[in-house]
């Protein structure tokens, strides 16, 4: 009887401990499917970015004055 008395608190934390594990290590692989499945695609070759329009005072404007 009290060899049941002392075995069944461990079980308890085992069971606690194990649970909230699985569900922590759960939420991250939720996250991390999510973030991969909807995140940023990588890109393997680089982008040639195209140079940012910008108005200099040399240029002409397109009202026609």
């Amino acid at each position: 009887m009290i060899v049941i008395s002392l075995v069944m608190p461990l079980i308890l934390c085992f069971t606690v401990f194990a649970s909230v594990g699985f569900g922590v290590l759960a939420a991250y692989v939720a996250v991390f499917g999510i973030l991969s499945t909807f995140g940023r695609p990588r890109q393997l070759e680089p982008v040639h970015v195209r140079p940012r329009l910008v108005l200099v005072p040399s240029q002409n404007h397109a009202s026609g004055d």
